[in-house]
């Protein structure tokens, strides 16, 4: 039975436990269980929003991009996008890739951040250069002079030196 639902259910009480001693990546992992309605829990999103706060809080990187995400949709959780940015903007600065896109596309639309292209490509370039492509991003970003572009990969270069 490796993999199955008996085999979820038990891993879901041991989170639990961890999870009660502020154990963040067991905080973030039975956050997931409680979002999916997996191991024998109840889908319960703000539950799960709440396991992602206190997971982001004890310095969970995965923590922090799901409770920014649960901020910026409103899912289990007063919806607020200046703090979904913040978060993004921590985890990003952690070297979250996801993160770094995430807020890469806020500076686009200008939700939760002021608009700035700029910014945007700097962020856009560091997820990218983990591997994270987003055409919807380099269509945004295309007509940028080779100034802005500059700006931007010189602060890509020196965030990814910190």
């Amino acid at each position: 039975d490796h993999g199955g639902d008996g085999d979820i259910a038990r891993a879901a009480k041991l989170l639990e436990v961890a999870a009660r001693a502020e154990i963040p990546e067991a905080q973030h992992s039975l956050g997931v269980l409680y979002s999916r309605g997996q191991g024998g829990l109840p889908q319960d999103r703000e539950k799960a929003a709440l396991l992602y706060q206190k997971a982001a809080y004890n310095g969970s990187l995965a923590g922090e991009v799901e409770y920014g995400i649960a901020l910026f949709n409103g899912i289990g959780i007063e919806k607020d996008e200046r703090l979904a940015a913040r978060q993004f903007l921590h985890a990003a600065g952690r070297g979250n890739a996801i993160a770094q896109n995430r807020l890469a596309r806020l500076y686009v639309i200008g939700r939760g951040v002021p608009r700035n292209l700029v910014e945007s490509l700097a962020w856009h370039i560091m997820a990218r250069n983990q591997g994270l492509n987003d055409p919807w991003l380099d269509e945004q970003l295309k007509d940028m002079s080779d100034t802005d572009r500059a700006t931007a990969e010189k602060r890509a270069a020196e965030r990814a030196a910190l």
